[in-house]
């Protein structure tokens, strides 16, 4: 079964949660139904003691879906994360047809240039160095 999880910042405190997404197409309003470890046991828990379904309100632009793919460390990729190789800094998108990596930075010479798409599922040697709500700085170029 294919694996279908989805990230994004609550709109009340900036932390990053994972889980279902659910889109209120009346309010345009974004909310993740958080699953496993996601959360703590104070949003579990109401103050009636009762547990409650868990979905939280995020920041529709920083909503990312999980590629389906991991790093080389095992972490999961999601769309918006920065992964680099020994050549490159790429941005991780989803352009309708599938995942891409985008160069956005050259570390060595490879006869790549910036702004390329490449296919994600064909790099195997890619590590998450951030992503692009967190770490901005790391698309900016070198002065």
């Amino acid at each position: 079964m294919r694996e279908i999880e989805f990230r994004g910042k609550r709109k009340d405190n900036g932390e990053w949660v994972y889980g279902y997404l659910i889109v209120d197409e009346i309010s345009d309003k974004y909310y993740i139904f958080s699953k496993g470890n996601s959360c703590n046991e104070t949003d579990r828990i109401g103050e009636e003691g009762l547990l409650h379904i868990l979905t939280f309100e995020v920041i529709p632009e920083t909503v990312g879906q999980y590629t389906r793919l991991k790093d080389k460390k095992g972490k999961k990729i999601f769309e918006g994360d920065i992964v680099k190789d020994q050549y490159c800094i790429y941005e991780v998108v989803y352009d309708g047809n599938g995942y891409y990596i985008q160069v956005v930075k050259l570390l060595k010479e490879c006869g790549t240039a910036k702004g390329l798409l490449y296919d994600l599922s064909d790099y195997k040697d890619l590590e998450i160095i951030g992503n692009i709500y967190d770490n901005p700085e790391l698309l900016e170029e070198e002065l």
